[in-house]
């Protein structure tokens, strides 16, 4: 019994999270004579002004006829429904909660101290603490909460109330809420090369169940690289869709972008500079949700795994002249660069019989010379096409005689073969 009677405090503690609201729901059919609501008549108005073939702005050509419905019976009124829990938490979005300690006794308690933390798996941050104060019989104390989401996983939300009591005894009240906080994105990347810039796939997935509209999505590149989009041409429109408006839940959006190395960085060596950094750069997102509330997602560096540079590398390889055409020889020029820091006897070895429909004329063996470190030389070879169409040629052994280095390659080049 004295158990219990300690655990009767005269303060109650109350938390409700501050959230933005949703219209309510309803199933009750209007009365024709009593008027439409509020958000019925602004859609009849948009109706109005923009009809459907139906005439009744809430169909939908994916529903059956049976499903459409007249604006009398629409669902949704122009009332407001608070939020009647914690609901889901994102990362990214801000928790804000309203904090009510009131005095439900008659009797004034001193010495009112309220401190409010939040705990997550990796670090505890201090929300609130008050200085001490007086309650009268039935005085509340509001105060007010915020936290920004960084986390995923269980956080607690953990109020501890000191006080003394009028009996003169020191007491404490201590409550706790736990709540998820959910990714809203999910964020996917894929890289890939081309010669010596970093083509970078970014897949950006809503993993919420309500639409999200997108005020932001950028790329910010590490320091050693320039990033171009590709999603869109230079003054023109985005080629698929609009980089920001809204995404629906489960939607996917995808972007491109081409990172070439700074110009400080182009020249040097390879493992002297940031060319073989893996960090790429971070994604900063901003969107709202329901009523336009805000949310913020930075990703951490995206990574790559760094890329190995052969010793010796084909820096460019194009096609002399505009077309190619069958049975008709053409030449290849391939510029080669001395990656290391010894000086190499360069020397270019070609299979014919890799790819047939395309055959060398020349001889099979090209010797190059001495190639300085950082240097780089070009090699001309002629080829002889033998079928139309887009062709792979140039299958060769790239080698060293001083070192004993050799590089084996399918291929150095694809053409387009014309009649």
């Amino acid at each position: 019994m004295a158990a219990l009677l300690r655990e009767n405090h005269p303060l109650t503690l109350k938390v409700m999270r501050l959230s933005r609201p949703a219209l309510a729901e309803t199933q009750l059919l209007l009365a024709a004579d009593t008027g439409l609501p509020v958000l019925a008549q602004a859609l009849r108005e948009a109706a109005q002004r923009q009809p459907t073939q139906s005439g009744q702005i809430l169909s939908d050509s994916h529903q059956p006829a049976a499903a459409q419905q007249p604006l009398e019976t629409f669902a949704l009124t122009e009332a407001l429904a608070l939020p009647r829990s914690f609901g889901a938490m994102f990362l990214g979005e801000t928790f804000v909660a309203q904090v009510c300690v009131c005095n439900e006794g008659a009797l004034a308690v001193r010495d009112v101290s309220f401190k409010a933390v939040v705990q997550t798996a990796t670090q505890q941050l201090a929300l609130a603490d008050t200085s001490s104060e007086q309650l009268a019989g039935g005085q509340p104390l509001n105060l007010q909460v915020s936290h920004e989401i960084k986390e995923l996983g269980p956080h607690v939300l953990a109020c501890s109330i000191t006080y003394l009591s009028a009996q003169g005894e020191r007491r404490t009240l201590q409550r706790s809420f736990r709540f998820q906080a959910a990714n809203p994105l999910v964020v996917k990347t894929k890289v890939n090369y081309l010669a010596r810039d970093v083509l970078l796939e970014v897949q950006v997935h809503n993993a919420t169940p309500v639409p999200m509209a997108l005020e932001r999505l950028r790329f910010d590149p590490a320091a050693a690289f320039v990033a171009e989009d590709l999603c869109s041409i230079k003054d023109t429109a985005p080629l698929w869709g609009s980089r920001t408006g809204f995404v629906l839940p489960g939607d996917v959006r995808q972007y491109l972008y081409r990172l070439r190395l700074q110009p400080a960085t182009e020249g040097v060596a390879p493992g002297d500079s940031a060319s073989d950094s893996s960090a790429l750069g971070r994604l900063d997102i901003l969107w709202r949700g329901p009523f336009g509330s805000v949310g913020r997602l930075q990703t951490s560096q995206l990574q790559r795994k760094p890329p190995v540079t052969p010793l010796i590398e084909i820096e460019r390889a194009w096609v002399v002249g505009d077309r190619v055409c069958v049975e008709t020889p053409f030449a290849a020029r391939l510029r080669l660069r001395n990656t290391s820091d010894q000086s190499m006897a360069v020397a270019a070895t070609i299979h014919p019989h890799r790819h047939p429909l395309v055959i060398p004329c020349g001889p099979a063996r090209y010797v190059l010379g001495e190639l300085l470190p950082g240097k780089a030389r070009e090699l001309q070879v002629e080829f002889l096409p033998l079928a139309p169409g887009v062709q792979r040629l140039g299958a060769m052994t790239l080698s060293d005689s001083i070192s004993g280095y050799a590089r084996d390659l399918d291929h150095t080049l694809d053409v387009l073969v014309e009649n």
